[in-house]
């Protein structure tokens, strides 16, 4: 819909969701939004191979049905095709990214809304949450629980200035028209989040580096509160590894983005100070990190990792910050 009407579009992502929809879109009809707000939910069902859509329109029949829900289909996996999918066809010119395992307090689309009314001068908004644990919290859990886009993403409410802050995707609202300006200008998502059982991420956060890069005011807003469900099989041990092993390029491609809003010259003199000093830190940190037991390591060896990436894909780097420098240039 090219003219947006003002309300909000939730946008919810799901993916083999049958066992996780029945709580999340309890929250949703919950809502406590006004008369005069418009507002519908549109579900995207990314590649799922279970019952996901029959599942959710016979939920919200049970629910009565408070607002329009929508499912369409994105068959392309990954939690930025599917988001992408449900922008399209959204009917209201703010968009909320809700995930499946969202359980959003009873007045978030009410606060999303009068946010964007309040504050005419930002283009995204987020809020934060606490766990809820199927199981036992595991102990290493509170060390971690950035991975798992839980807690707080900042101190207060306003605008994120510092160049590395950033909002979580789940939960996170934008203006269509900023999105519209965003992709004007070139941008295009370069990671793709998480592809069904693949443990992939960093698509909402280069998202809110994109729009950074532009000059985009993002508020954190510390009354937009969720809990986020967490199942028993992702809080193993053995699966915090295998989600830190996904983020090695995920940082890195992040890192480039960060270099591009610190303003540094991509020159020949720049590339090569970065290479010698990769290769510097990774020799005197790989040092460090055989003196440490695993698990008290894993932050190192993730910058470690990120300096090993810059090495063998220096020419992706170059490649990608002139591509960035364009959209900055707009």
């Amino acid at each position: 819909m090219d003219e947006a009407v003002n309300g909000v579009s939730v946008i919810l992502c799901c993916y083999n969701s049958v066992n996780r929809l029945p709580e999340t879109l309890k929250h949703l009809a919950h809502q406590n939004v006004e008369n005069t707000v418009s507002w519908e939910i549109i579900l995207v069902n990314n590649n799922s191979s279970d019952a996901t859509a029959k599942e959710a329109i016979s939920i919200w029949k049970k629910l009565g049905d408070p607002v329009p829900l929508t499912v369409v289909n994105e068959k392309n996996p990954g939690l930025s095709f599917a988001r992408e999918k449900g922008m399209a066809v959204a009917n209201y010119n703010v968009f909320l990214f809700c995930d499946d395992d969202n359980w959003l307090q009873n007045d978030y689309v009410k606060i999303v809304f009068n946010t964007f009314q309040i504050n005419p001068e930002i283009g995204a908004v987020g809020g934060w949450c606490e766990a809820v644990f199927e199981a036992d919290k595991p102990e290493w859990f509170d060390a971690f629980a950035g991975n798992f886009a839980v807690g707080k993403p900042a101190t207060e409410t306003g605008c994120i200035n510092n160049t590395n802050q950033y909002i979580y995707g789940a939960g996170m609202a934008l203006r269509k028209s900023t999105i519209k300006s965003l992709k004007q200008k070139g941008f295009k998502n370069i990671l793709t989040d998480r592809k069904g059982k693949q443990l992939s991420s960093g698509g909402d956060v280069e998202l809110i580096y994109g729009l950074k890069l532009i000059n985009v005011k993002v508020m954190f807003q510390d009354a937009l509160f969720f809990h986020h469900f967490m199942p028993k099989n992702r809080m193993q041990w053995e699966y915090l590894l295998k989600l830190r092993t996904s983020m090695y390029w995920s940082n890195f491609v992040l890192h480039i983005y960060l270099d591009a809003l610190k303003n540094k010259k991509v020159t020949f003199k720049f590339m090569l100070n970065k290479i010698k000093k990769s290769l510097v830190y990774i020799y005197t940190k790989s040092k460090a990190l055989n003196k440490l037991e695993p698990n008290k390591g894993l932050f190192l060896k993730n910058q470690i990792e990120v300096k090993k990436m810059f090495l063998t894909h220096t020419y992706f780097y170059y490649k990608t910050r002139i591509a960035l420098k364009k959209i900055q240039n707009g």
